[in-house]
């Protein structure tokens, strides 16, 4: 039993490891005083919800995430760089699968 739990905890770590850069995006969109903008961040950084593209622009001085909502009508497109990430997960599995015999 202690082969198993040692070999989960194996495939967690590989998978904590591979998703530590999760790639880039990238949104262009208009602000009300700059114009067109473009701002990179982190892919777990941006999320569109409510109609909204939800991005993180830094963290106050607590640590909390500063979040600025844009309004999806304000936005000309995301471009997101996800194979990396995409690449790194097929990897962990598989290895996942060499190391526990699993070759179908």
């Amino acid at each position: 039993m202690d082969d198993i739990e040692d070999a989960v905890d194996d495939v967690e770590q590989k998978v904590d490891e591979a998703t530590d850069d999760v790639g880039t995006a990238r949104i262009v969109y208009d602000h009300p005083e700059d114009g067109t903008t473009e701002r990179e961040v982190e892919n777990d950084d941006i999320v569109y919800f409510d109609d909204h593209w939800l991005v993180k622009v830094g963290e106050d001085e607590s640590g909390d995430d500063l979040v600025r909502r844009i309004p999806r009508d304000r936005v000309h497109y995301v471009e997101r760089s996800i194979e990396e990430l995409e690449q790194k997960v097929q990897s962990v599995v598989e290895k996942t699968k060499e190391q526990f015999g699993w070759w179908g």
